[in-house]
C-alpha cells in the first residue's frame, strides 16, 4: 500500500518536472522578474499606505523590514527599507499626486499581469480576441484585488503575532528554553499559512481558467511547502555572494531580480504540479467562458525557406503566386 502511494507520488512530480521544463520556465521567470521590479515601488506605496491606516507608518515599514530579511537577507531588507523610506516622503494632495496615483496603480498590476499570461501558458488558455478591452479591465481590477489581497494578509498575519507575542511573554515566560522555538515554529508555521493562502489566491483567480478548490490546495501547499525551503536557499545565495555589493548603487535592483526570478520557478513549478496533479487525480482546468483552450505544437519544416508560407495579416491580392504555379505557367 505504501509502496504504490510513494510510486503514485513519484510519478506525479517526475511528470510534473518534465512538463516544467518544457515550458522554458527560464524566460517565463526573467519577464516575471523585470516587471516586478518596476512593480514593487508603488506596490510598496499602496501596502504601507493601507496597513499604515491601523497600525501606523513606521510600524508598517519596519514590519517590511522584518519579513523581507528572512527572503533576500539583511542586507537586502534594508535597501528596501530605506526605499520605502524614501518612497513615503512624497506626500501632499496636489494634482501631481492624484496622477501619480493613477500611474501607481496601473504600474503596481504590471507585475501580475505578467504572471498572468505565464500561468495561462503554462495552463493552455488564452482569452477570445473580442474580450480584449474587457479583459484588460478585469485584469487590472483583479490585480489590484490581488494587492489588496496582500495588504489584508499582512494585516491578519501582524495582528497574530502581536497576539502571540503578548501570549508567549505573559502565559509561557516561566517554560525555560521553550520561548524562542515556539516563536520560532508559530512564525514559520504561520508565514507558511500565509504564502499557501497567497499561492492559492493567484491560482484560483489569476488565470483565465475555473479550476476546483480541491485542486488548488493541493497545488498551493506543495508551492508553499517548496518556497519556504526555497526562501532559505534563496536568502543564504544572496547574502554568501553579496549581490548587492557588486553592483553598487543598482545593488537592490539585483538582488531584487535575482529573488523574484528564483521564486518563480517555485511558482511556476507549482503551477504545473497543480496541472498535472489535477489532470490525473482531480476534476481537470477548463478555460473560463470568455477564453478558449489553446495547444502549442512544434512542427518541423525541414529546410524550406521561412517566409515561404503566407503571412498572417498579409493581403491576398498581394501574395506572389507560388513557385510551383509559376512554373506551370
Amino acid at each position: 500500500m505504501l509502496s504504490k502511494s510513494l510510486d503514485k507520488v513519484w510519478c506525479l512530480v517526475r511528470e510534473s518536472w518534465l512538463e516544467f521544463l518544457d515550458i522554458n520556465p527560464f524566460q517565463l521567470g526573467a519577464a516575471l522578474a523585470y516587471y516586478a521590479v518596476f512593480s514593487l515601488p508603488p506596490m510598496i506605496i499602496i501596502i504601507v499606505n493601507a496597513a499604515g491606516l491601523f497600525y501606523g507608518r513606521k510600524a508598517v515599514e519596519g514590519q517590511i523590514y522584518v519579513y523581507m530579511k528572512d527572503y533576500i537577507g539583511v542586507e537586502g531588507a534594508l535597501e528596501v527599507q530605506k526605499m520605502v523610506a524614501n518612497l513615503s516622503q512624497y506626500s501632499g494632495l496636489t494634482l501631481a499626486t492624484i496622477i501619480g496615483i493613477a500611474a501607481l496603480l496601473i504600474a503596481a498590476t504590471g507585475a501580475f499581469i505578467s504572471l498572468q499570461d505565464s500561468l495561462n501558458f503554462i495552463w493552455g488558455v488564452k482569452p477570445k480576441p473580442k474580450q480584449a478591452f474587457m479583459k484588460l479591465v478585469r485584469d487590472r481590477f483583479m490585480s489590484f484585488l490581488m494587492i489588496l489581497g496582500i495588504t489584508s494578509l499582512l494585516l491578519a498575519l501582524v495582528l497574530v503575532q502581536s497576539a502571540f507575542s503578548w501570549l508567549n511573554n505573559h502565559l509561557i515566560l516561566n517554560i525555560e528554553g521553550s520561548q524562542v522555538f515556539i516563536a520560532n515554529a508559530v512564525n514559520l508555521i504561520l508565514s507558511t499559512l500565509v504564502i499557501a493562502f497567497l499561492f492559492a489566491a493567484v491560482y484560483k483567480f489569476l488565470p483565465d481558467a475555473d479550476i476546483k478548490w480541491r485542486d488548488v490546495r493541493v497545488g498551493a501547499g506543495v508551492t508553499a511547502g517548496l518556497f519556504t525551503i526555497g526562501k532559505i536557499l534563496i536568502a543564504t545565495y544572496i547574502g554568501k555572494t553579496d549581490v548587492a555589493s557588486v553592483y553598487g548603487a543598482a545593488g537592490i535592483m539585483a538582488i531584487l531580480l535575482v529573488w523574484v526570478f528564483y521564486s518563480s520557478q517555485i511558482l511556476f513549478f507549482g503551477a504545473v504540479f497543480t496541472l498535472v496533479y489535477s489532470r490525473k487525480y482531480g476534476s481537470n482546468i477548463y478555460p473560463k467562458q470568455y477564453a478558449v483552450r489553446v495547444a502549442y505544437k512544434e512542427v518541423e519544416m525541414g529546410h524550406r525557406a521561412v517566409n515561404k508560407d503566407k503571412g498572417k495579416y498579409e493581403e491576398k491580392e498581394n501574395v506572389p503566386k507560388d513557385e510551383d504555379e509559376a512554373l506551370r505557367e
